[in-house]
């Protein structure tokens, strides 16, 4: 190289060796600028899914989610390999050569960027996308581009191709709520990836370029035309044939919005025990991926939902037609002449169903006063499954309607006939003779389809409710907290504090029993009346209907809800230890007045039917006390047991191996936990305690749960808690065969005639017309059902537990009890049974015709003697105080 040469070239190579240098140095800066503000790429491997928390029956049945994303988790052997091509030749079809930035795309970039100053096309890959979507905003600048530059090139070092793909698809959103390529398929196409075929999984590799604006619901034109590009670039990449390229394009959009299927829609149940979960999750509950299981089972909740809404329509319509819902003044617009008519009578829309008039007009289908109705309507959704209609015509003895959906039905004189005025809750307006004097053209009115036959109803303001539990373990089959829980979300079943009637009776006999009365004691059916100087009258109980009996057995006084019987009995056993004894049965005694209100669960007495149900159940599993329970397990996103329950279940006899070692609930958590802990010399909460095969146990109700620590839970084998015996079995036995005396021959008769079987027992309960319910039970099931109004307003003349609430049980136990064997009770040691004289209870003689046979208690035999309840001791410290409340 000569000398002049050479003066030429060194200040070339320095320049290029200053700019190599200062490129060097450039690229230093950023990347310590850059490289504090990106997350460590070893985050990726744990990103957790914002996945809705979801909640499922016994029977592992969908009951409700709760979360602002719909997003499905799914592992790459479960993407369809067109699907991963249709992504790949879209968005980056270098994705498995380059190491997170694709330089030919950057480069091409620039150059368009150069000669245009404008880029349309992007050179983001998949890795980018990725770390964009879970790191990033979607803020467009060029300092986010190299912050996802830098991270895409960390997570190529952290992730195999395969598993940054799959997360990809996991994360990224796809509009609606949907995040993940397999909640987008449910959301748009309604069924799993595998199911979906070319041109639709072409669509959905096309949505995440504007997942909002550009998806197939929103705009439709616009998804077309990119799931047309996506797969003619599957075309060129050779992913695809000719041939399936020209039958997916003339492929029309057959996308529409799936909202989430539940498998049975339980509000009242979903929200408590999303309010359960709420005081330990309180950071991921809606986004931790947790799925609840429940107690509660499929098929008994979805009778109890049926039988409570039948019950409190039943109600509504004995009481009378309130009027239309809504009035919608229609003018001219259903004023056609008959051969109009017939001309615009289409076919069936739908002739896969029965037709019940089913028609549409089509020349009313661009009239914008049509459609204002059919939006009217849609305002009006269906509500406990009572559909919105509007009268189009009123004829003599039939209507016209019309639905949201713009079908035409018929209602026949039937189903309406029934809808007498309501005037107040004890009063009915005439029979209606024609349809116009129940409703007018322009109505807005509740409709339900009943054996072909459309009927007339209204939404119901009485409210109702049904709990069934197992009483062995407390779990909770089914519940139902009212009519429907988007018009009152008051919880009845676990909220509604109410008098309980003559519901209560069962716990006073109980407390009679223990304290040396007999079922064959007699007491006297007549008036009492009670001086009082704080009185302004004087206070006269009275039975329901102003009868009286005289003497009268106490097996008979129960089964025939007499009154006063009932509170002769309170006085001779005396106030404090019937309260003492009724505590037993779990009542939160503290509001029950010692008086004679105590002995007709009337005054102050509340108590929700959650407690009731408890309460029987006591009576069901033969004396134990257990706690009402609805989660069963909570697992985590990973599958892993987050927590599991362990409620006192009746075992008897409990064996040594079933004795509880402690007597909470417990969250399961691995020991390393601890043992960091105490590596790092940190002192462990008291409140953990290691268990024998070296998990951690820490009570549930006071620990908030983490999601991040529990991923990689396991399943310890609980020890048994047993639940406490509060009642001897003698006690029980006794009340168990005075209660199936009430279904036999009292006031549950009802439930008699509609079972073939004589297992059962329960106990009516009606409160000066406000509150009316039924508490019945057999060995295996106990169900309380009410029925009132939320104000406590009065259900009217004639309505008692037998008539209301009664029905609903036994339409919910004819399905809950369907082929299961009749259950018997042995006679417990302890009781023993004497031929009584019905009349007197006293003992019969060997030659005495149609005694019959009563229980006792051992050492308690029936009185061999004549004589009834002595007077009452004004000196006994127990004397109740007269009330004025009856």
């Amino acid at each position: 190289m000569t000398k002049k040469t050479t003066r030429f070239v060194r200040p070339i190579i320095w320049l290029l060796a200053t700019g190599l240098c200062a490129a060097v140095l450039t690229l230093a800066g950023t990347y310590l600028y850059l490289n504090p503000q990106i997350p460590p790429a070893e985050s990726y491997r744990n990103v957790k899914l914002e996945t809705p928390l979801r909640i499922y029956s016994e029977d592992r049945s969908l009951l409700a989610e709760f979360g602002t994303r719909r997003v499905v988790p799914v592992s790459h052997a479960e993407i369809p390999p067109l699907l991963i091509n249709a992504v790949l030749d879209t968005e980056d079809k270098r994705f498995y050569s380059h190491n997170g930035i694709d330089l030919i795309s950057l480069l091409n970039d620039v150059i368009e960027l150069a000669l245009t100053q404008k880029i349309s096309s992007g050179a983001s890959t998949i890795t980018m996308q990725l770390a964009r979507n879970i790191s990033f905003s979607l803020e467009q600048t060029f300092i986010r581009k190299f912050k996802e530059m830098l991270l895409a090139l960390k997570i190529e070092q952290e992730l195999s191709k395969d598993e940054i793909l799959t997360l990809y698809l996991n994360v990224v959103p796809f509009g609606k709520r949907a995040y993940g390529i397999q909640a987008a398929s449910m959301t748009y196409f309604g069924k799993p990836l595998n199911q979906l075929n070319l041109p639709q999984l072409a669509m959905l590799a096309g949505i995440p370029q504007a997942p909002e604006a550009g998806n197939p619901v929103n705009g439709p034109e616009r998804a077309l035309r990119r799931r047309n590009l996506v797969l003619g670039r599957m075309l060129a990449q050779n992913s695809i044939s000719d041939a399936e390229y020209q039958a997916a394009i003339n492929t029309p959009i057959t996308a529409k919005v799936h909202n989430q299927e539940l498998d049975l829609y339980a509000p009242y149940i979903a929200e408590w025990v999303r309010q359960q979960l709420s005081v330990q999750f309180k950071t991921d509950l809606y986004t931790g991926g947790y799925e609840v299981f429940t107690t509660i089972n499929a098929k008994l909740q979805k009778s109890a939902i049926e039988s409570v809404r039948k019950g409190l329509i039943a109600y509504d319509k004995h009481h009378g037609y309130r009027g239309a819902e809504n009035h919608y003044d229609t003018g001219e617009l259903f004023t056609i002449d008959k051969s109009i008519q017939e001309g615009a009578i289409s076919e069936p829309l739908d002739t896969s169903i029965p037709e019940h008039g089913t028609r549409r007009l089509h020349n009313l289908a661009g009239n914008e006063q049509f459609q204002s109705i059919l939006t009217l309507l849609k305002d009006h959704p269906t509500r406990g499954g009572l559909q919105a209609a509007l009268v189009t015509q009123v004829n003599e003895r039939s209507l016209t309607l019309l639905f949201a959906d713009g079908r035409f039905e018929s209602m026949p004189w039937q189903g309406m006939s029934w809808a007498r005025p309501y005037v107040d809750v004890d009063t009915l307006g005439p029979r209606p003779q024609i349809a116009a004097d129940i409703l007018s053209k322009g109505d807005i009115v509740r409709v339900y389809l009943k054996e072909d036959i459309w009927q007339l109803t209204q939404l119901p303001d009485v409210q109702g409710a049904l709990i069934s539990l197992d009483p062995d373990n407390g779990n909770i089959k089914a519940l139902v907290g009212g009519f429907d829980f988007k018009l009152n979300q008051f919880n009845h079943a676990l909220q509604a504090a109410r008098q309980p009637g003559s519901g209560l009776k069962p716990f006073v006999y109980s407390s009679a029993i223990a304290n040396g009365i007999t079922p064959s004691d007699t007491f006297m059916d007549a008036p009492l009346v009670f001086n009082d100087s704080n009185l302004e009258t004087t206070y006269r109980p009275k039975n329901d209907g102003g009868r009286y009996n005289g003497p009268t057995r106490l097996r008979e006084a129960l089964y025939r809800s007499i009154n006063l019987v009932s509170i002769r009995v309170l006085l001779k056993v005396g106030a404090g230890k019937v309260l003492s004894h009724i505590g037993k049965f779990g009542f939160d005694t503290s509001n029950f007045p010692r008086n004679t209100q105590l002995a007709i669960g009337g005054g102050t007495i509340t108590v929700t039917p959650i407690e009731m149900a408890t309460a029987y159940a006591v009576l069901a599993n033969e004396g134990y006390l257990i706690e009402p329970n609805i989660i069963t397990e909570i697992r985590s996103l990973a599958g892993g047991t987050v927590w599991k329950a362990n409620y006192p279940k009746v075992c008897d006899p409990c064996t040594e191996t079933s004795m509880p070692t402690t007597e909470t609930n417990t969250t399961i958590l691995q020991l390393s936990d601890s043992q960091d802990a105490m590596q790092q010399n940190q002192t462990p909460d008291p409140e953990l305690a290691i268990l024998d095969n070296g998990t951690i146990s820490t009570p549930i109700k006071n620990e908030e749960v983490q999601g991040d620590q529990q991923l990689a839970a396991i399943e310890i084998q609980e020890p048994i808690i047993p639940a406490k015996r509060v009642v001897s079995k003698g006690n029980v036995f006794i009340v168990n065969s005075m209660l199936q005396d009430v279904i036999r021959r009292g006031t549950g008769v009802r439930a008699d005639r509609a079972f073939e079987r004589k297992d059962l027992s329960g106990k009516t309960g009606t409160t000066n017309e406000a509150d009316t319910w039924f508490n019945g039970y057999n060995r295996d099931l106990v169900t309380s059902t009410w029925v009132g109004f939320s104000d406590g307003r009065a259900l009217g003349e004639g309505e008692y537990g037998s008539n209301r609430p009664l029905p609903i049980w036994i339409d919910y136990m004819l399905v809950a009890l369907k082929n299961t064997p009749e259950t018997s009770r042995e006679q417990p040691e302890g009781v023993v049974s004497f031929k009584v004289d019905p009349k007197t209870g006293e003992m019969a003689r060997p030659d005495q015709t149609g005694a019959i046979f009563e229980y006792f208690l051992s050492g308690n035999p029936p009185k061999a003697n004549s004589g009834v309840s002595g007077p009452i001791d004004s000196n006994n410290s127990d004397q109740v105080a007269p009330e004025d409340i009856f």
